[in-house]
């Protein structure tokens, strides 16, 4: 069953396990829980006088993102086109809000809308999420998902099995820098497949990046809104990303391999996606020593900011990991490079480990503990002094970052591992554990 590590340590301080806990879950990610934007107002009118906001009402994902689509184009508030009598409009991939992934459902929502447009909105021209596109100020499409505690909820939720899903999305003129539409859609959860898209399902390691927040942020922002200007700096490179993680989908590695590079040369190009990227393309092309160096920067790059999650996969129901090859081979030079990046630095980690909803309280508190305390072994075995700076423990199912509860890929970061950077020196009790 899949498993995270996460190292967690601010810039300034070091943070307490349980607090980074809360924020690699919930904080960083969560559209509401960032300061609000400053209004300026948006005297315009709405394209199409009086047109309905979408029901509040949970339905089918198709119809919910119909008439969130519909209600988003026809209440825009946005200044008119140039010359051309059309606007130029371009998709940043959707997200689901809790992991920053995209998903077959927001690759769905994305999908339909874009065909929506098609068919309804002659005066929007849609164009590739590109640098030469981003070149000519088109309107943006940016929105999520996330589970709710029922019908008609904005907050997210963190219960298994969700009932309800909320889907909302705005459009953004880059001429103006500013939200012009902000809709919002109820999901009956049904209809939702949260599993992660290729390339978010074999990324080796995940955390929440300050481009996602930034993304929320926008997401967040209601007509005459300012669009973040964290999320405009890095246009640039997650229009690269975004190209190399078409190409990766679509089997080309060398060509993902050159649009990943070209992205960490951008201004805020330096993310965690492509670092994932370059390891995945080196590792496609059977460049062993190459993929080795890549994972050793992406271990680099999380532990430069303190967090950092890598995934494994154990049997079910115990504390091996998968013996299939296709699936952990890496997982040695994994280790390897986890516990050699990270033994030369003045740090100390608390590896607390994770379960998903199913099984009973207790039994999910022995396996998650008993996969912190492998890891803990495996890493020891490679570097003798992280067993003084180390310690294990396990949290069972009470932090949940999916929640599905399908025990599969779609919620492999509920049973994760996580690493919190803590202050050194442990005391020898808990070096012990």
């Amino acid at each position: 069953m899949p498993n995270m590590i996460f190292c967690r340590k601010g810039a300034a301080e070091v943070l307490p396990r349980r607090a980074l806990m809360v924020l690699g879950g919930l904080g960083v990610l969560s559209a509401c829980a960032v300061p609000p934007m400053t209004r300026q107002g948006n005297t315009l009118p709405m394209r199409v006088p009086g047109a309905p906001t979408p029901p509040t009402t949970a339905q089918s994902l198709d119809a919910a993102v119909r008439d969130m689509t519909v209600a988003l184009f026809d209440r825009a508030r946005i200044d008119p086109p140039g010359p051309s009598d059309r606007y130029d409009l371009v998709i940043d991939p959707l997200i689901d809000r809790a992991t920053g992934s995209q998903t077959a459902a927001t690759r769905g929502m994305e999908q339909r809308m874009a065909a929506i447009v098609r068919e309804r909105y002659p005066d929007f021209e849609l164009r590739p999420f590109s640098s030469a596109s981003l070149a000519r100020k088109p309107i943006i499409l940016l929105g999520a998902i996330t589970p709710v505690a029922g019908e008609g909820i904005i907050p997210p939720s963190r219960e298994p099995r969700p009932g309800v899903y909320r889907i909302w999305a705005v459009l953004g003129d880059l001429r103006s820098g500013q939200v012009v539409s902000h809709e919002t859609a109820w999901v009956q959860a049904g209809a939702v497949d949260a599993a992660p898209t290729g390339f978010f399902r074999d990324s080796p390691a995940w955390a929440a990046e300050t481009i996602t927040t930034a993304y929320l942020q926008t997401c967040a922002g209601n007509p005459g809104d300012p669009i973040d200007p964290r999320y405009l700096e890095a246009l640039q490179a997650q229009a690269l990303i975004a190209d190399g993680i078409r190409a990766y989908e679509e089997g080309e590695p060398q060509q993902a391999l050159s649009f990943y590079q070209a992205a960490l040369r951008e201004p805020d190009g330096e993310q965690l996606k492509a670092r994932n990227g370059i390891y995945l393309s080196n590792r496609a092309l059977g460049r062993a020593e190459a993929a080795e160096q890549a994972f050793g920067d992406v271990v680099d790059h999380g532990l430069d900011r303190g967090l950092l999650a890598v995934k494994f996969l154990f049997r079910p129901g115990t504390t091996s990991f998968w013996p299939n090859p296709e699936i952990s081979g890496d997982y040695p030079m994994w280790l390897r490079q986890i516990a050699r990046r990270s033994a030369p630095r003045d740090i100390c980690l608390g590896i607390t480990g994770h379960a998903s909803p199913t099984g009973s309280p207790a039994w999910n508190q022995r396996l998650s503990l008993g996969r912190a305390q492998s890891v803990r072994q495996a890493l020891m075995a490679e570097e003798a002094s992280l067993a003084l700076r180390t310690d294990a423990e396990g949290a069972g199912a009470a932090a949940p970052l999916v929640g599905t509860g399908t025990d599969d890929l779609t919620d492999a970061l509920d049973r994760r591992v996580e690493f919190a950077v803590e202050a050194c020196p442990l005391p020898r009790t808990a070096s012990l554990r």
